[in-house]
């Protein structure tokens, strides 16, 4: 059943090996081969690596053993990521390999959990701990989606009074520190760029993501691993708003936090206490319908 799963991502990852190394040895002479990379030995290192990561998940993929709900997501994340990955890190050299890995994924997602027989051997047993992880997951990445329209669902906001005027700062997705100032009725918007925040929310949606997929098939182990990407970037955007402010030269007091973190903040608050409470909830529940 796995045979063609198993084919288009040995392919995809073996060239996509290649594609790697092609960037890492002469990126530099094929930069619009590469999307421009400035930094084409680390980007195909990576490229090379991640490629290995699916090869290793194709490989454990073909063992006759039925793999248990962790190790049929770990597979399908082994070959999914690095094709959605590296996407951004080889340019037009990834398009066969990440196609390839792609269908691959899709194959394997079939195979594990959208077949006749797999549909009809699941069981409803933690069914309660599922749906809270997974609305969890859910409310994080709504209040990120709300940000972009409403810049109320972003992480921080602050208003700073300038004599008879005032100062905005926003933290917004994927990369904004927001700069509104009003002065004599007039508004003035400039946007700064910051990698920081953007690593805040790459957290929140992975962690959220990987938390919503692993609450649709069961896994408890990878519902846990999300909530802990998402615990973490939470962290980190506490650790780093001093920082993030201060490309605004303005100075972040920890006393006037809970004053300032807007409605994206503590909707993924909330999303993560959800789905640290589901895949933490105990099994009481599943072990009395097993027992029936």
């Amino acid at each position: 059943m796995k045979k063609p799963s198993i084919r288009l991502g040995t392919w995809g990852a073996a060239l996509g090996m290649l594609a790697g190394l092609i960037e890492l040895s002469i990126g530099a002479q094929i930069r619009p081969w590469i999307g421009n990379k400035e930094t084409p030995v680390i980007l195909g290192l990576v490229t090379f690596l991640l490629s290995g990561m699916a090869l290793a998940a194709v490989i454990v993929a073909r063992k006759p053993e039925t793999p248990t709900h962790d190790g049929k997501l770990a597979i399908f994340l082994g070959a999914f990521l690095p094709a959605a990955i590296c996407f951004t890190t080889v340019g037009r050299l990834w398009y066969l390999p990440g196609a390839l890995l792609l269908a691959a994924a899709a194959l394997l997602a079939y195979e594990f959990w959208l077949t006749p027989w797999t549909i009809v051997s699941t069981r409803p047993a933690g069914r309660a701990w599922r749906l809270m992880a997974g609305i969890g997951s859910l409310v994080i990445l709504l209040s990120i989606g709300l940000a972009f329209w409403n810049s109320s669902f972003g992480l921080f906001q602050v208003e700073i009074p300038v004599r008879v005027d005032r100062l905005r700062l926003e933290v917004l997705p994927m990369d904004l520190v927001r700069r509104t100032a009003f002065t004599n009725g007039a508004k003035l918007v400039e946007d700064l760029e910051s990698s920081q925040v953007r690593n805040v929310y790459l957290c929140l949606i992975l962690g959220a993501g990987l938390t919503f997929i692993a609450s649709l098939v069961s896994s408890r182990l990878f519902t846990r691993i999300g909530g802990g990407v998402v615990l973490l970037g939470l962290l980190l955007c506490l650790a780093w708003l001093p920082g993030i402010l201060s490309q605004t030269h303005y100075t972040f007091a920890y006393s006037d936090l809970f004053k300032s973190v807007e409605w994206g903040w503590y909707l993924s608050t909330a999303g993560l206490v959800m789905i640290l409470s589901g895949a933490f909830w105990k099994r009481v529940s599943e072990n009395n319908t097993l027992s029936t």
